[in-house]
């Protein structure tokens, strides 16, 4: 129990670091050979929630590229002290702007978990990030294209597992 609570006290250490450096860590979760079948890579933030604001979440990505979005989308919340809102829109420069929604309880137990774990709570908001297609589709949207039409809609998923 000795070795496993030293590495959980590393991994806490690693994230104040990495929150103090930039504002937030962005956790990556990749597919591995134990993955259960059907399971998708995803990615979240940890930060944000000390300043009263949403965590963000990509769901059907690892590219780390996408961790850059992750925390460019944290910086205008931080600044504008302002959490998205549900269905909002937010531009960071490319073609089309990027689609926020509530990611609610899923958001919470089934994918950023280690921030309930980081700040010893179940009382904090996830908001996920949708990634349009190169027309500007979302996932739910009839002819989306893939892989972006992959993205499961969590606000939109009665019950799932990553």
């Amino acid at each position: 129990m000795e070795a496993i609570e030293r590495e959980w006290q590393a991994i806490r250490a690693q994230i104040r670091e990495k929150i103090a450096k930039s504002g937030q860590a962005v956790q990556i979760v990749h597919l591995t050979e134990q993955s259960r079948p059907g399971a998708r890579p995803f990615m979240y933030t940890i930060g944000n929630h000390a300043h009263g604001l949403p965590e963000l979440l990509i769901v059907d990505t690892d590219l780390v590229a996408f961790a850059g979005v992750l925390s460019r989308l944290c910086k205008i919340q931080r600044d504008r002290k302002l959490a998205f809102a549900d269905e909002e829109r937010v531009s960071i420069g490319g073609k089309f702007p990027l689609r926020i929604v509530d990611a609610g309880e899923i958001g919470r137990t089934d994918y950023a978990t280690f921030v309930g774990i980081y700040y010893g709570t179940r009382d904090y908001d996830v908001r996920q990030v949708l990634l349009p297609d190169t027309k500007g589709r979302w996932p739910d949207t009839p002819g989306c294209d893939l892989p972006y039409a992959g993205q499961p809609v969590l606000s939109k998923v009665s019950r799932t597992r990553h």
